[in-house]
């Protein structure tokens, strides 16, 4: 596949609005584009549904008993685009424009997804791969959940692979690892009145002023150190719903809220303190009922700065004429959280900006195609010796 029938690939794809939903629909062009590879026996291809329009695609290229496998990692997935209107270009029309594709998941990840699959094609019709596997996985809800991903690796689809490239957009950087992440939720119970006489009921938002409060402090101790890798935790209310007139105390409210972690504030120390702050806010408001929920909770995961798929690309890059790139910690989460094994090579590597989950997200046409050249090398390169 040629640059422009490339390009015009991720335009299609990019038209499929797979909000938390559709996956299917992508994963059907893919499949489309596999199956003459299929039919002359040299690829395998399996669909894992998750839900009704949400399948999870594996492709298999090179032998099971291979000494090397590579998992190459990207989902399908897209985060809601917000008001249409603000956007220059309608965001699932793929506008093409000074040599940018505009659309939401132009950067995150579609442009990675499609490089890397345009790539993996083209290996296959090359036949590269010397003693190797490549198992290719596009997967569904991502931005989520990663409920792909954990559909995968419960499934031990991941098992015995010699690394994961994940194909997110990685900042001009190389990331082998990531931080953990909790999702949480803080429900408060109160009484309505009159908000004349408001001794009369229990004010349910002051409860959720209360939890903050507390919060507060014990997260700020957890987010102050820094790891070399991955820099320090975040904490972050990031929703409040509460009340439902201006006239009546509000019987009901809650709050959800976003924390990163890392091995210096693990998830085991978080909850710990989210669950003490609650207890505390409870404690000062005896008038109140709190209730704490984690509704997700995943740990940080790591591979060594200087692993061999690290080095891979580093080397291909090297070979092209582009320098290395520095190796940090990646501060969001990735499909490798749940599926990275022990001993498993990471590289979170791809196309991409910084204008992924915004208003007119984009990808620069000559960042997408010089991924897939650069893929086609370290999936072919990955089993060498450095």
């Amino acid at each position: 596949m040629d640059n422009q029938e490339a390009v015009e690939l991720l335009q299609k794809v990019i038209k499929i609005p797979s909000v938390a939903a559709k996956e299917a629909e992508v994963a059907d062009v893919l499949d489309a584009l596999a199956q003459p590879y299929v039919d002359a026996g040299e690829l395998t291809v399996e669909r894992l549904n998750y839900a009704p329009g949400r399948d999870n695609l594996i492709i298999k290229y090179g032998p099971d008993d291979a000494k090397t496998k590579l998992g190459i990692d990207g989902h399908m997935d897209v985060v809601d685009p917000g008001d249409p209107a603000k956007w220059t270009y309608d965001p699932f029309a793929a506008t093409i424009k000074d040599g940018k594709i505009y659309g939401r998941g132009a950067s995150d990840m579609k442009s990675g997804l499609i490089a890397a699959f345009v790539a993996f094609l083209n290996v296959v019709k090359k036949h590269e791969l010397h003693d190797t596997q490549l198992v290719f996985f596009a997967t569904v809800g991502e931005e989520v959940d990663n409920y792909g991903a954990r559909q995968l690796a419960a499934g031990h689809y991941v098992d015995g692979l010699s690394g994961i490239l994940v194909c997110e957009p990685s900042s001009t950087q190389i990331e082998p690892s990531c931080r953990g992440i909790i999702d949480y939720t803080v429900t408060v119970q109160g009484k309505a009145a009159h908000s004349s006489t408001p001794e009369q009921g229990a004010n349910a938002i002051t409860g959720l002023f209360a939890y903050s409060a507390a919060v507060a402090p014990k997260a700020a101790k957890l987010c102050a150190p820094d790891h070399p890798m991955l820099g320090h935790a975040t904490h972050s209310i990031t929703l409040i719903n509460g009340g439902n007139q201006v006239n009546i105390i509000p019987e009901a409210a809650k709050l959800r809220a976003n924390i990163r972690t890392t091995p210096l504030a693990d998830n085991v120390a978080f909850t710990k303190a989210i669950n003490a702050a609650k207890d505390e806010a409870a404690a000062a408001h005896p008038e109140l009922h709190f209730e704490l929920s984690v509704d997700s909770t995943i740990d940080s995961v790591a591979s060594s700065a200087d692993n061999h798929l690290v080095q891979t690309i580093q080397a291909v890059r090297n070979a092209q004429g582009l320098p290395s790139l520095p190796v940090k910690g990646g501060t969001g989460i990735n499909d490798a959280a749940v599926m990275l094994q022990p001993g498993m090579d990471l590289a979170e590597y791809g196309p991409g900006n910084d204008s992924s989950h915004q208003t007119d997200e984009y990808v620069d046409i000559a960042d997408f195609t010089q991924a897939i050249g650069l893929y086609e090398k370290i999936f072919s390169q990955y089993g060498l010796t450095y």
